[in-house]
């Protein structure tokens, strides 16, 4: 299973970083999660679930910017709801 797992994740990973690069800003993030930038952006806001505080929890700002990692944003959407 964790074989599985992994796999999954590299192979996010790659496609990740072929759409979009290194970092994804919030815009792109929304994009991929299909939801609007400012439904994103409340939900970030104020996290309700493991998954929405890990995303905020691996946001870096550059500036007055937030991107998130495409690998951190992989993982969090390939690991076992908890």
């Amino acid at each position: 299973m964790q074989n599985t797992i992994a796999s999954t994740q590299e192979n996010l990973t790659s496609h990740l970083l072929e759409r979009f690069g290194p970092l994804l800003s919030q815009t792109q993030l929304a994009e991929l999660l299909g939801r609007s930038t400012g439904g994103l952006r409340y939900s970030l806001c104020c996290p309700s679930d493991s998954r929405t505080r890990a995303l905020k929890a691996c946001g870096r700002k550059v500036g007055r910017r937030v991107y998130y990692p495409a690998d951190d944003v992989a993982g969090i959407i390939t690991s076992p709801e908890s």
